[in-house]
């Protein structure tokens, strides 16, 4: 299309820089752009709200790793935007952020709806880029899209003037600047590297989200080291994890224990894409000796920043893997000599903590609920989570098999993340089957964004734990104090709901294996229900938060003290 006005040169922008997907709401505002996006080829997406949109932009690009593109009305469809832009700073997703600015009229106060939206997001965004004249809407796009995935990537915001929108552009400033190029790493620190990998006889990688565009990469270099791979919650599949290099964690107790023993065995940990947040360290509580660490990151920021390393490189991953391979054999790279019962030993992970029965599975776990689901779900699709029980449960029991196979909101945790994400996540990769599995709580806070789906005939299978109540804050509440608060929930009658809504409904009751198979085989929206209930392990735990309240109840503080003073001894 041939761009004639400021709208037309931001759609032309944003199409040349390949964006095929935006999602956002109309207003009063933004009519105008809404007008010029339905004149382009990209495709827009309406959910219910704009909170929804930007978790849609935030798992749009942990899908694919192409940045998420985001638009709202000013005031409060930028403060309802908020929780998500804060989930992609958090967890390095790049978001393209374009909203109208704010009302101005110096002559008046209490303009409408006006509030300070730099000042509100400065904190949250890489960058804030602002646009003051129509023929700037091309260049100041292309400039904010691609600041989003400069170093770390982000959420950058772009702040328009809405009536510059309809603005004739008779002069536009150049708007197709050449590419950024690939951050490669220094040489020397390089070669610096490759020694201590040739000398090691324990290397150990340790990779996060920046590594997922690196798979190929970075299973050859595990072969060629022989080293074994673990990967943080945002990078879980990089490496498929039954290939017997990968050592999967769900970052509990007992598995950053079985983690600290292995990198205590280790002579070189190489830690590629991850900026060991506290999440990525479980509080910090890894232990990464500075002397054995090796540090890349596309972030600047993040090196040296909770763990100092010897070597720290500013690198993008893939290139830094692709120069590590090129040098490999030249080098002739030492394999590990890792024994295997250390490795069988920390894939066990320890005990886990209580969990719920799963209903209608044999046996009634949730190990053997995420067994079956496994064995339902093709090699290469996506599993997407909420925040709550249920993501836990997953990252500890499922298998990933495929690079950004599992897509959960890492680092902010917000629940109502995870059916929006999952809508993008299947738009991102149309040909890749997507499964979300959230709880009731969350369906309670997104549940209506299912109708976007089906409006929008985005075929994801949409698995509800419901038990009720919100059950890891219930869980928490039981072992601390043996009863509940404020975590009941009243729950709809959910096959009557996906009939009101127009989508597939399954109950899992029994042969949960071909009942999820037949569910993820069904074209257009499906909904499963899987009931959960308190198991023995939750009837102990809750047994000994009363038996905790009542020993607080009768014994003096002092007394209590000589207790557990004794106790240690």
């Amino acid at each position: 299309m041939k761009w004639k006005t400021g709208g037309q040169l931001l759609c032309a922008s944003l199409e040349r820089l390949g964006v095929k997907h935006i999602f956002g709401l109309p207003g009063t505002q933004n009519v105008g752009l809404f007008e010029c996006l339905r004149q382009s080829s990209i495709r827009t997406i309406v959910p219910t709200h704009e909170l929804a949109a930007g978790f849609m932009a935030n798992g749009y690009y942990r899908a694919s790793g192409k940045v998420g593109v985001l638009t709202t009305i000013p005031g409060p469809g930028f403060a309802f935007t908020i929780a998500a832009i804060a989930e992609a700073s958090h967890d390095s997703a790049a978001l393209l952020y374009i909203v109208g600015k704010a009302a101005q009229d110096p002559a008046k106060k209490y303009n409408l709806q006006a509030i300070d939206q730099r000042a509100i997001l400065s904190p949250l965004v890489r960058r804030i880029v602002e646009v003051d004249h129509p023929k700037d809407l091309g260049a100041g796009a292309r400039e904010a899209f691609l600041a989003t995935t400069s170093g770390e990537p982000g959420p950058v915001m772009l702040q328009i003037d809405d009536r510059h929108i309809a603005d004739e552009v008779t002069a536009p400033s150049e708007f197709d600047a050449p590419l950024p190029g690939v951050l490669m790493p220094d040489a020397a620190l390089l070669k610096e590297v490759i020694a201590s990998l040739r000398e090691s006889k324990r290397a150990l990688l340790f990779v996060g989200q920046g590594a997922n565009g690196a798979s190929d990469q970075l299973q050859k270099l595990a072969s060629l080291l022989n080293a074994p791979v673990i990967a943080t919650r945002s990078a879980r599949g990089v490496i498929p994890e039954d290939d017997p290099k990968s050592l999967t964690f769900d970052f509990s107790e007992s598995s950053v224990r079985s983690m600290n023993s292995l990198f205590d065995q280790s002579d070189v940990i190489l830690a590629v894409g991850c900026k060991f947040s506290a999440n990525g360290t479980y509080g910090f509580k890894l232990k990464l000796p500075a002397e054995k660490l090796i540090h890349v990151d596309a972030c600047a920021e993040a090196l040296n920043a909770n763990y100092p390393a010897r070597l720290a490189l500013h690198s993008d991953a893939p290139a830094f893997l692709d120069a590590v391979l090129r040098n490999a054999e030249a080098f002739q790279l030492r394999r590990s000599d890792w024994d295997a019962s250390i490795l069988e030993a920390c894939r066990r992970n320890g005990a886990s903590p209580a969990e719920p029965a799963v209903r209608g599975c044999d046996p009634a776990t949730a190990a053997g609920f995420f067994a079956a689901l496994r064995k339902a779900m093709p090699a290469n699709a996506c599993l997407v989570t909420d925040s709550g029980m249920h993501q836990v449960l997953a990252t500890r029991h499922f298998r990933v098999q495929t690079p950004r196979g599992l897509i959960i909101p890492t680092d902010f945790q917000s629940m109502g993340f995870g059916l929006p994400a999952a809508i993008a996540a299947k738009l991102a990769n149309p040909s890749q089957r997507v499964v979300l599995i959230m709880g009731d709580g969350g369906l309670a806070m997104s549940g209506m964004e299912i109708l976007t789906a089906v409006r929008e005939r985005i075929p994801i299978t949409v698995i509800i734990f419901n038990d009720g109540a919100l059950g890891q804050i219930r869980a928490q509440q039981l072992s601390s104090y043996g009863h509940s608060h404020g975590t009941e929930l009243l729950n709809p009658d959910l096959s009557l709901f996906a009939e009101a809504i127009g989508a597939n409904y399954f109950y899992l009751d029994g042969d949960a294996e071909n009942t999820l198979r037949a569910a993820l085989n069904q074209s257009g929206v499906t909904l499963v229900e899987v009931a959960l209930g308190d198991s023995a392990a939750m009837r102990v735990e809750r047994a000994k938060g009363i038996a905790r309240q009542g020993a607080r109840r009768v014994v003096s503080p002092s007394m209590l003290g000589w207790i557990k003073s004794r106790l240690r001894h």
